[in-house]
């Protein structure tokens, strides 16, 4: 469950610092930095998948990867004021989720027994022919 911590922190700052309200307030406090919305977007639709993904498994594990390794190279449209939480966010759910266990392959069907080369064919019956009787 940590690593659920570490992507809801993620979403969260993605969240916030990516998205205003939309409505004027006549006291306004400082603006915020924003990061730009299709970055925001993007990392915030990976954090989404890599929450929908059951953990230890190699699907969450190469998405978690991917996901830190896309906020690595999106760092430098992130204003300054929210690369530290968003990075460890990252790299706290790639170390959590690094370990995977791979699913374990289906039995084969066994194939079907060879009679024994001891065992003898089954008995017939001579024939005999009938000469025009």
């Amino acid at each position: 469950m940590r690593w659920r911590n570490g992507l809801l922190t993620a979403s969260s700052v993605l969240l916030l610092a990516g998205c205003g309200d939309g409505h004027k307030q006549q006291a306004a406090p400082p603006k915020l930095p924003k990061i730009p919305s299709g970055v925001a977007s993007r990392l915030a639709a990976e954090a989404d998948q890599v929450g929908a993904l059951t953990p230890g498994s190699c699907e969450a594990r190469d998405a978690a990867a991917r996901f830190r390794s896309d906020v690595i190279a999106s760092i430098g449209s992130v204003p300054a004021r929210y690369r530290e939480p968003l990075t460890s966010a990252a790299n706290s759910l790639a170390e959590r989720l690094a370990t995977c266990v791979e699913p374990k392959p289906e039995p084969q069907p066994k194939p079907k027994a060879e009679p024994k080369h001891h065992e003898k064919p089954p008995h017939k019956k001579p024939r005999h022919h009938r000469h025009g009787h």
